[in-house]
């Protein structure tokens, strides 16, 4: 009986050591199928909310031009970037007690338009790009808004328009703007109220 009693013991054992080493591959392959289906999830959901923002972007009326360079913007795009610039600048002129210092005719002001569109994409990018760094905000209240603030009041920028519009002299101006922006500029916009 010993001996027939200790051979299946052996070979028990035998069978429960592979049935645990099987237990434990089991268990790994199920955490990996459980990482991988994490894994597609958080893909398939990156992958989706990407697809709704290029969906809502080329749907959402007023949505902003994909170009920003007034010299080579087309017209139409043109005349949507402008209307598109004077709602967020009329947004920020009210939207920050510092930003008083845009003067209202900043559009006939073309340095001041181009320095404002740059400022305007700037705070795009770090407050609707899904893809900007978390500290892209501070960066612009940081680094962006001051800069141009700073350059509106000093250097060649610098504007005495904060009571009254005083045009810069026409030979402070090598050429007139291309595309039409000049003729924009000074066709007084909605920018101009207050």
């Amino acid at each position: 009986m010993n001996a027939a009693t200790s051979t299946p013991t052996q070979a028990d054992d035998s069978v429960l050591r592979q049935l645990m080493n099987h237990a434990q591959l089991i268990s790994q392959i199920r955490q990996d199928i459980d990482a991988l289906a994490h894994e597609a999830t958080d893909t398939v959901a990156g992958l989706i909310a990407r697809l709704e923002d290029i969906e809502s972007q080329s749907t959402t009326p007023g949505s902003a031009p994909t170009s920003w360079c007034w010299r080579s913007i087309g017209s139409n795009a043109a005349d949507e970037l402008w209307h598109l610039l004077t709602d967020w600048i009329n947004w920020i002129r009210g939207r920050y007690p510092l930003a008083r210092k845009i003067p209202p005719c900043w559009a006939d002001h073309p340095e001041l338009v181009e320095e404002l569109t740059a400022l305007w994409l700037a705070w795009q990018h770090a407050y609707e790009d899904r893809n900007a760094p978390l500290t892209a905000a501070a960066d612009w209240h940081d680094r962006w808004l001051p800069g141009v603030l700073y350059r509106l009041e000093h250097g060649a920028f610098a504007l005495d328009c904060a009571n009254d519009h005083h045009p810069r002299p026409a030979a402070a101006y090598a050429s007139p703007e291309p595309n039409g922006v000049a003729e924009r500029t000074r066709e007084g916009d909605s920018a101009h109220a207050d």
